[in-house]
């Protein structure tokens, strides 16, 4: 019930940012959209996620757009390791397996690639707001049994949510391949990659990830003069 309230929040939050978009681009010669699709870590080992995004761009030159997105995505992934029995001490860990929600506040630039503009190279830069998620820790720790017996090792699994970064940056580059319709509406599906360069949580490993992502969306491009070739 509570994650049907998180994602419910962000659809609503995209859906008034979209409709912001319009009234913006209306006034100017740019483009807006919307897409949804899914996401995977690059990290050890990866679970797929949902991914939405949001944009506005406005129109520099014929080739060039700048603007600005909102993308919410999910990290999901896992951390193994595999220590030897000799190896093993206090806080020792032997796994960490985090889901951590995350909403992007990014500035974008486009640029277009051919005659038609059927295909675009973009980048992006910005830092991601926690939302939300859960991270647990496995690890070895001593515990007392009796005064005789004194302590012996045992494995736990602690709730280290706290641990999770409450903003992050990414740097994003990608591709958008656009397939006109009626009117200047337009199906776009997207391929990015994103580079995020600090840890996502601060516990002891380097639990540093990328995170590709696929969408698919919709896209209404204003025409730079009354008629315009597709």
């Amino acid at each position: 019930m509570e994650k049907s309230i998180k994602y419910y929040q962000v659809l609503k939050t995209l859906f008034c940012v979209f409709l912001l978009f319009h009234s913006m681009a209306s006034f100017s010669q740019g483009k807006y959209g919307f897409e949804a699709g899914v996401g995977y870590t690059t990290y050890n080992k990866s679970y797929l996620t949902t991914a939405f995004q949001g944009y506005w761009l406005g129109r520099l030159t014929h080739t060039f757009y700048f603007g600005g997105d909102i993308a919410f995505q999910r990290l999901s992934m896992k951390y193994s390791n595999n220590p030897s029995a000799a190896s093993l001490d206090s806080g020792t860990i032997f796994n960490i397996r985090q889901k951590s929600d995350y909403l992007f506040f990014t500035p974008r630039i486009e640029m277009g690639i051919g005659r038609y503009k059927h295909l675009f190279v973009n980048l992006s830069m910005g830092p991601g707001i926690y939302l939300g998620g859960n991270q647990w820790t496995h690890e070895n720790q001593p515990f007392s049994t009796s005064s005789v017996i004194g302590y012996i090792p045992d494995t736990v699994f602690i709730n280290t949510s706290n641990n999770i970064q409450n903003i992050i940056f990414r740097f994003t580059g990608g591709f958008k391949q656009r397939f006109t319709t009626y009117s200047y509406w337009n199906i776009i599906v997207s391929e990015e990659f994103s580079y995020i360069p600090g840890k996502i949580s601060r516990e002891t490993p380097d639990f540093k990830t990328n995170y590709f992502t696929v969408t698919v969306g919709i896209m209404h491009k204003y025409p730079s003069t009354r008629f315009e070739e597709d």
